[in-house]
């Protein structure tokens, strides 16, 4: 009798998985991923948050498997199709870097100067990694290899094999809600997978084949849809979250342009090279924080701000606002760098820094002790609208309707409803803040937010007046004002 291959999943049960697929889960490119996060440090917050890329991995190739079966059928015929969508969802992930996507900012300010501008960086690494990598060349032949690289990029393979690996029903998507939400110890993400994944079909659009929902499975949709939307508000924009990874960021930056830690140099400042790719799987969350915690780099700005984010001595939230609530001069440039690419836009990172500059001063008038401008971090952010998808996902949910093929947001009630251009739109400032209790917490923050709004309002005037001239009135292009 042949060996049963089989994963105990928390969250899907058992999990089969092929001799080939045993062996890429067992290369040290795969292994590598049990010791990076999904979800970076919200473990500080959500206790149970502590899984990782490597289950989060197996589950996506789990879900990829019963879509291709229930949209391809269980035809041998259709196996070379099933087995490349296998394999991209196993290895999506693998070219995360340490604390996933949180540190991707930190290689996205380095890119556009070195090879220009890369959407998604860990995908790109992905790429490179299964193109090059000797273990996976042992596996998977350059044919195969190619094909799951076009389908990663979005290249190859047909309308639903791509849609399988992305798209806003993709089996990532649907494999991270259900374990963020389990290990998070929430009910957010929550939906009802094998309903949603039964009454996904195929049908023949413009020449081509594409993914749909049945009619009956539209609120199986809708339900997916509210569970993503809760899980980004609760979990994911969550305000430590916000915080840890704020700090997280800096402190790589620091490390980097002030410290000059070299290894943080050859890790974040990516090169489109074998030698830069071998040096960046040696990487993962435990190594980078136990060498920047090493009493070598005491003193330096990484260190001290790693050490706070190990003993939970977090910067606090010193000021939030609703740019809705912003003159409408400032708030215009304010949504547009939201809109924007923030790390690689110039007048931002000017906008921040002199923000923080100035905040830092602010400080320490208000405290008649010093604030380093560094420990002080301004954070620009949208919670985007329940209809609203992210550049990548543009695509829209489509519903078979009888004979007809409609967007859900068409004939669904519920999502018609619903305005896609309203979002909150936030500017925060976080600071190393103590308070001595609650009484002088809410004192504090009240005159925080009296004092630094006017400081917000006049740093983005300045940056308007250095890039658009004294004459120049943005308040004619903000759609508020139509």
């Amino acid at each position: 009798m042949a060996h049963k291959r089989e994963i105990r999943d928390p969250i899907h049960g058992f999990v089969e998985r092929t001799e080939t697929v045993e062996k890429l889960i067992d290369t040290s490119v795969f292994q590598r991923l049990r010791n990076i996060r999904q979800l970076a440090m919200a473990n500080l917050v959500y206790p149970g948050a502590i899984h990782t890329r490597f289950e989060h991995s197996i589950g996506t190739m789990y879900i990829a498997e019963k879509l291709a079966r229930q949209l391809f059928g269980e035809d041998d015929t259709e196996e070379e199709k099933r087995k490349k969508v296998r394999y991209a969802a196993l290895l999506h992930d693998i070219g995360h870097g340490p604390f996933s996507h949180v540190s991707e900012s930190v290689l996205k300010s380095t890119i556009k100067s070195k090879t220009g501008n890369i959407e998604e960086i860990h995908e790109e690494i992905t790429c490179k990694i299964i193109e090059c990598n000797p273990e996976i060349s042992k596996l998977l032949s350059q044919y195969e290899r190619e094909n799951i690289i076009g389908l990663l990029r979005g290249e190859g393979g047909d309308k639903v094999e791509k849609q399988i690996v992305s798209s806003p029903l993709d089996a990532d998507k649907q494999d991270y809600l259900l374990r963020d939400s389990y290990f998070c110890g929430v009910k957010y993400g929550v939906f009802d997978l094998d309903r949603l994944i039964n009454e996904l079909r195929t049908v023949e659009d413009q020449g081509e084949n594409i993914l749909v929902a049945s009619q009956d499975g539209m609120y199986a949709v809708e339900q997916f849809v509210i569970a993503k939307y809760h899980m980004h508000r609760q979990v994911y924009g969550h305000r430590i979250r916000l915080i840890t990874d704020s700090m997280i960021v800096r402190a790589l930056k620091l490390g980097i342009n002030e410290d000059n830690l070299q290894f943080l140099k050859d890790l974040y400042e990516y090169e489109d090279s074998s030698d830069y790719i071998n040096n960046y799987l040696k990487w993962n969350d435990i190594r980078l924080t136990s060498e920047i915690l090493n009493e070598e780099y005491k003193g330096k700005y990484a260190h001290d701000i790693f050490k706070r984010l190990t003993e939970r001595r977090l910067l606090k939230r010193i000021f939030r606002k609703n740019i809705e609530s912003i003159e409408a001069n400032e708030r215009f440039f304010l949504i547009e760098w939201i809109k924007e690419k923030n790390e690689q836009k110039d007048t931002y990172m000017r906008f921040k820094e002199n923000l923080e500059s100035k905040v830092a001063k602010y400080l320490s008038g208000f405290f008649k002790d010093e604030i380093d401008k560094n420990y002080v971090i301004s954070n620009i952010y949208a919670m985007k609208s329940l209809k609203k998808k992210p550049k990548k996902d543009d695509e829209k949910i489509k519903i078979l309707d009888g004979s007809r093929i409609e967007n859900i947001e068409d004939i669904s009630t519920l999502l018609r409803s619903i305005d896609s251009s309203l979002e909150d739109r936030f500017i925060d400032v976080y600071a190393p803040i103590v308070y001595s209790d609650e009484t002088d917490k809410k004192r504090k923050l009240t005159q925080f937010e009296k004092d630094i709004e006017p400081i917000v309002v006049e740093t983005v005037n300045e940056i308007i007046k250095e890039i658009e001239g004294d004459n120049h009135d943005p308040r004619k292009n903000d759609p508020a004002n139509h």
